[in-house]
C-alpha cells in the first residue's frame, strides 16, 4: 500500500478557515487598541484647548470676562472652530454672572451683584468616534470686590 504522503483538500481548507479566524480576531483586537488610542488622544487634545481657553479668560480683566454679544460682554467668543492635529472641534464658552447669596446681600440692595462670573467650556468633537464632549466649568472673580 503505497500511498501519497501529503495533505488533502479538504484538511488544506480547514487550516485555512482557522487561520482566517486567529486573523480577523487579531485584526479587530488591534482595531479596538487603534480606537482606544484615538479616543484618549482626541480626549487629551481637548484637554489642552479647554485648558488654554481658561488661560486665556484668567488673564483678561475681570471686567473684560464675557462673550461677544453676549451678556456679560467682552471679547471671548461664543462659538468657534478649531482644528488640532487634523482634528476639528467646536469650543462653545458661556459666561453668566453670578450674585452669591453668601455676602448676605441679594437684589436690589447689591452695590455689586455679580460676585463672580462662572465660565463654562464645552469641547465638541462631531468627527471624533466614541466622543463624549468635555465641559469644564470654572469661577472667575476680581479680588476684593465686596470690600
Amino acid at each position: 500500500m503505497n500511498r501519497n504522503q501529503g495533505f488533502t483538500f479538504i484538511e488544506v481548507i480547514i487550516a485555512a478557515a482557522i487561520f482566517i479566524i486567529f486573523a480577523v480576531g487579531a485584526y479587530q483586537g488591534y482595531a479596538a487598541v487603534y480606537t482606544a488610542i484615538a479616543s484618549a488622544r482626541h480626549k487629551a487634545l481637548a484637554a489642552d484647548l479647554a485648558n488654554a481657553q481658561f488661560e486665556i479668560i484668567k488673564n483678561l480683566p475681570y471686567t473684560s470676562v464675557g462673550t461677544i454679544g453676549g451678556n456679560p460682554a467682552g471679547p471671548i467668543v461664543a462659538v468657534e472652530t478649531i482644528v488640532r492635529d487634523r482634528v476639528t472641534f467646536t469650543i462653545t464658552t458661556t459666561v453668566v454672572n453670578i450674585d452669591d447669596p453668601f455676602d448676605g446681600i441679594l437684589g436690589g440692595g447689591d452695590v455689586f451683584p455679580a460676585d463672580y462670573k462662572l465660565v463654562e467650556i464645552s469641547i465638541e468633537c462631531l468627527t471624533c468616534k466614541n466622543f463624549a464632549p468635555v465641559v469644564v466649568t470654572g469661577r472667575v472673580a476680581p479680588k476684593n470686590l465686596e470690600t
